[in-house]
C-alpha cells in the first residue's frame, strides 16, 4: 500500500466528528497553498510595475470564469464516484473517472484553442489600456499552455478526495507550488544564460508548474499509488455516462457562476461610493475569503462523505455527518468571527493608511462577521445536498440567495434607504442569514435523498 493510499480517511466506519476534521485539515491547506500561488505571480509582477499588475488581474478574470464554466464537470464526477464508491464498486468507480478525465482533456483542449482565436479581443472587449493589454496578451499566451492540465488536475483532485484521500492532492499542489515560486522569478527577470521575458514569464511559470503537476498526479492515478486505479488501456468514450455526469455538474458550475456575478455586481453598487469604498469592499473581501477557506473546506468534505454514505445505504451517518459539519462550522466561523471582530482592522492597516478607507473597511467587517456563521451552516448544508445528487437544488438555494435576495437587498438599503456603503453591508449579512434558514429548510424536507447518481 502507498503512503498516498494510507492517508484516505474512512468516512464510512470513522467516528464523525473525528473524520471529518481529518478529511477537512488537509482541505483547508489545500485552499491556502492554492491561494499562495496565484499570489506568486502578483508578487513578482509588482516589480514591473502598476500595469503589470493591473494585467494579471485582468487576466484572472478571464481564467476565472472560463475555469468556473468547465470545472462543474469535475464536482459531477466527483459526487458519482463518491456514490460507487460507496457502494464499493471500485470498477465502475475508476471507469468513471477514467471517462471524465478523458473528456475533461478534450473539453479544456476545445476551450483553450478558443482563448487562442479570442485573445487578440480580449484588452478591447475589457478596456485595458494599450500597456496593459499588450502586458495581458504576452501573459496570457504562455498562461494558457498550462490551461489544459490545470483542467485535468482538477479533475484528478476531485476524483481522490471523492474516495477519501484529500492528501494527494495536497501535496501535488505543495510541490507545483514550490516550482512556480521558483521558475517565476528566472523567467520573468532573466538568470545567467536565461534571459527575462518579462510578465510573458510569469505566464510560462505558472503553465510549466501545472503540466508538472498534471504529469505526477496521472502518473499516480494510472500506476495505483493512489485508492483508485484510473485505466486508459481500453479506453471507449460512454456518452451515456457522460451526460449524467455533465447533467450533475452543469448546476455545479451555474452556482459558482452565480456567485462570482453577484459579486462582481456588488463590486459595481460599491464602486459607485467612491475610491475608498472599493478598496475598504477589496480588503473586507480578502478578509473574508481567508476565513471562509475552512467553512469551504469543510463543505467539500461533507459533500464527500454524503456521496459515500447514501452508496453504502447509511442514512444515519449522512445526518450525523450534517449535525458534524454545522457543529464544527459554527463553532470555527464563532471563533473567526471574533478574531476578525478584534484584529480585522489591524490587518486592513497593514494595506492602507487613509482614514476613510480603514473607517469603512471597519464598518464592513464589524457587520458582515455577523453572518459568518449563518454561512457556515448554509454552505455545508448545501453541500450536503449536491453531495446527494441534488445539484439543481443546491444551485437553486445558492443563486436564489444571492441573485435574488442578497444583491437586490444591498441596491435598495444602500439607494432607496439612503444608507449608502452601509446598506451593502446590511444586504450581505441579511443574504448570509437567509440562505441558512433556506437550505435547512429544504435539508429537512428531505427530497434530495431522492436524486439518482
Amino acid at each position: 500500500m502507498s503512503a498516498f493510499q494510507r492517508s484516505s480517511v474512512d468516512l464510512l466506519h470513522d467516528p464523525v466528528d473525528r473524520s471529518l476534521r481529518l478529511f477537512a485539515i488537509p482541505m483547508a491547506f489545500s485552499f491556502l497553498v492554492n491561494m499562495i500561488y496565484s499570489l506568486i505571480d502578483r508578487y513578482y509582477a509588482s516589480r514591473l510595475g502598476d500595469a503589470a499588475i493591473a494585467a494579471i488581474g485582468a487576466s484572472d478574470q478571464i481564467t476565472f470564469l472560463v475555469f468556473t464554466l468547465a470545472s462543474g464537470f469535475a464536482v459531477g464526477t466527483g459526487i458519482i464516484v463518491a456514490r460507487r464508491f460507496g457502494e464499493r464498486d471500485l470498477e465502475e468507480a475508476g471507469r468513471t473517472a477514467a471517462q471524465a478525465v478523458g473528456a475533461m482533456a478534450s473539453i479544456a483542449l476545445t476551450i483553450t484553442g478558443v482563448l487562442y482565436l479570442a485573445m487578440p479581443l480580449i484588452p478591447s472587449i475589457m478596456r485595458m489600456e494599450p500597456e496593459v493589454g499588450a502586458m495581458a496578451l504576452s501573459y496570457m499566451s504562455f498562461l494558457y499552455i498550462g490551461f489544459t492540465a490545470n483542467l485535468i488536475n482538477f479533475q484528478l483532485f476531485a476524483v481522490v478526495r471523492s474516495t477519501g484521500n484529500p492528501v494527494f492532492p495536497m501535496v501535488v499542489l505543495i510541490m507545483t507550488t514550490v516550482l512556480n515560486a521558483i521558475l517565476a522569478p528566472v523567467l520573468i527577470f532573466g538568470l545567467g544564460p536565461v534571459n527575462g521575458m518579462g510578465l510573458a514569464g510569469a505566464g510560462l511559470a505558472t503553465a510549466c508548474s501545472q503540466i508538472s503537476g498534471s504529469v505526477l498526479a496521472l502518473w499516480a492515478v494510472t500506476t495505483g499509488k493512489t485508492t483508485l486505479r484510473l485505466r486508459f488501456d481500453r479506453f471507449r468514450p460512454d456518452f451515456g455516462l457522460l451526460w449524467r455526469i455533465g447533467r450533475l455538474g452543469l448546476p455545479s458550475s451555474l452556482q459558482m457562476l452565480s456567485v462570482s456575478v453577484n459579486r462582481a455586481l456588488i463590486f459595481v453598487l460599491v464602486g459607485g461610493f467612491g475610491t475608498s469604498v472599493t478598496a475598504a469592499y477589496t480588503l473586507g473581501l480578502n478578509v473574508d475569503m481567508v476565513v471562509f477557506m475552512s467553512v469551504f473546506a469543510l463543505g467539500v468534505s461533507v459533500e464527500v462523505a454524503t456521496g459515500q454514505n447514501l452508496g453504502a445505504g447509511n442514512l444515519d451517518r449522512v445526518r450525523a455527518y450534517h449535525r458534524s459539519a454545522m457543529k464544527q462550522g459554527a463553532l470555527l466561523m464563532g471563533v473567526l468571527a471574533v478574531a476578525v471582530w478584534l484584529f480585522g482592522v489591524p490587518f486592513v492597516k497593514l494595506y492602507t493608511s487613509s482614514p476613510e478607507t480603514i473607517d469603512v473597511a471597519t464598518g464592513y467587517l464589524h457587520v458582515t462577521v455577523l453572518g459568518y456563521i449563518f454561512f457556515a451552516i448554509g454552505l455545508v448544508t448545501v453541500r450536503t445536498i449536491s453531495g446527494a445528487g441534488a445539484a439543481f437544488t443546491s444551485m437553486a438555494i445558492t443563486a436564489g440567495c444571492l441573485l435574488g435576495l442578497q444583491l437586490p437587498l444591498s441596491y435598495v438599503l444602500s439607494q432607496a434607504l439612503a444608507l449608502g456603503p452601509q446598506g451593502v453591508w446590511y444586504g450581505i449579512l441579511a443574504g448570509y442569514v437567509v440562505f441558512a434558514f433556506v437550505a435547512l429548510l429544504v435539508h429537512r424536507r428531505g427530497t434530495w435523498l431522492a436524486a439518482r447518481v
